[in-house]
Formats: structure tokens, C-alpha cells, sequence
């Protein structure tokens, strides 16, 4: 999806981490966050980062078959090492071993690729009393989106997935409210018209795979969903602005 952060973490990123060899780990893994924010507050430790991807470099090595993780963005490491512990990133190996990192280790781990150990940013709280300004008179009214609860398979197949069929959620990348995640080459989606969205996502499932981080990663995450499917997800997503 050309198209431009949220309820999973975000995902399908540049790199797609596919270890093959299990990692030794120091500690039980906790219950999988959700979120790259909800790792706040953790400080990280670059060396025990280094001891706890001590196998990675089989895969993750110059000379692996995976793609070289250092120097890649600690949020970008973080948020895809979420996905697959959540197991809302197919890929068989990494979800198995992701499966056993604490949030800590995960912490660790991106701040020894990433050379960062900064903790990560919880979202900014919004002013307690912040002062509400009045559209202007010529401003039309603005629809409240509806209170039934119901929802349509678009949103369903945007922000939760279908692990079933392998389908990723949108929002582990672009965002429940499809703001992106520009720091990480994420782009934001909203205002965007159905029938552009469509026909965006048609061509990334049926183009080929190129080398480029990008494009391949949504076409990875395109290749299990049917054309109603897409259709579907267009029409949700022009819903987001």
C-alpha cells in the first residue's frame, strides 16, 4: 500500500527477519506486547543484547541468507521482533523464537543491532485542559462515525488480520488510524479514494518481487488476499482521514 501507525506493532518493514537458528536466552518470555510504545520506560542493554543474539549471525551475518540487521533502526527491530511474537507476521522460524523473548530481551536485542540504546517513546499525553477551538461557520458538520459496533470485513481485515489465512493486519504498519510510521519509510494512507487505494494494492499483489524493501513487503502481505478482500480494505480505507 503506497499507502500511509497503531494497535499492533508496525510492521513489514525494510529486512524481513527470518533467523533460522534458536536463540539462548537468559530469561522466560513475558506476555507478548502489542506495541512498540508499550515498551516505554525499559532501559536497554546493548551488551546483554549482543549475548542474547549471540546464533543470530548465522542468518543475520554479512554472509547470511538473511538480511544484515545491523545498523537498522531500533524501532524497526523492536516492532518487527512484536509482530512475529504476536504471530501477526508469517514466518515459522521467527515466530518461534520470538515467541520466548521477554519484552526486555527484545529491547536489548534492537539496541545491539541498532547501536541505540535511547528507551523507547511512549505517545506524548495530550493536555489535560487543552482548549477546544470551534470550526469555522462555513465549516460543514461533521458525520460521527456510527455507535453499533458493527464492522465491515474491510476494518476487520485492516486492523485485526486474518491469521487463519495468513493475512496480516494493515494497522501493524500503517496504523489503527493509518498515520504510517514515516521514521521507519512507513507512509500514512488517509485521505485517500477508494478506487486509488484498489488499484494500488492490485498492482503490488501482482507485481514482482524487486529487491526493495517496500514494495516486496506488501507484496508479501497482498499474496494471501483474495480481490474481495482488497476491494473490502480499499473501501475501509478511504474511510480513514
Amino acid at each position: 500500500m503506497q499507502i500511509r501507525r497503531g494497535r499492533l506493532s508496525r510492521f513489514l518493514l525494510p529486512g524481513l527477519l527470518a533467523l533460522g537458528a534458536p536463540l539462548v536466552l537468559a530469561q522466560t518470555a513475558a506476555s507478548p506486547a502489542t506495541t512498540d510504545s508499550a515498551l516505554a520506560g525499559l532501559t536497554p542493554s546493548a551488551a546483554r543484547g549482543e549475548t542474547l543474539a549471540g546464533s543470530c549471525a548465522g542468518c543475520h551475518g554479512p554472509n547470511g541468507r538473511a538480511p544484515a540487521l545491523k545498523g537498522d533502526p531500533a524501532p524497526q527491530i523492536r516492532t518487527a521482533l512484536l509482530a512475529f511474537r504476536a504471530g501477526t507476521r508469517p514466518n515459522g522460524t521467527m515466530q518461534n523464537i520470538a515467541s520466548r523473548l521477554s519484552d526486555q530481551d527484545i529491547v536489548d536485542i534492537a539496541a545491539f543491532y541498532s547501536g541505540d540504546s535511547t528507551p523507547a517513546s511512549a505517545p506524548a499525553a495530550a493536555p489535560a485542559t487543552a482548549p477546544v477551538t470551534p470550526p469555522p461557520a462555513t465549516t460543514p458538520p461533521v458525520t460521527p462515525p456510527p455507535t453499533t459496533g458493527a464492522t465491515t470485513p474491510g476494518e476487520t481485515l485492516y486492523q485485526v488480520g486474518a491469521a487463519a489465512r495468513g493475512v496480516i493486519a494493515c494497522a501493524v504498519c500503517h496504523g489503527e488510524t493509518g498515520g504510517g510510521a514515516e521514521d521507519v519509510g512507513v507512509p500514512a494512507i488517509t485521505g485517500r479514494t477508494a478506487a486509488s487505494v484498489l488499484a494500488q494494492l492490485r498492482a503490488y499483489k501482482a507485481g514482482p518481487v524487486t529487491g526493495i524493501p517496500y514494495p516486496d513487503a506488501m507484496h508479501i502481505a497482498l499474496t494471501p488476499m483474495t480481490d474481495a478482500d482488497l476491494t473490502a480494505v480499499a473501501a475501509y480505507v478511504a474511510t480513514l482521514k
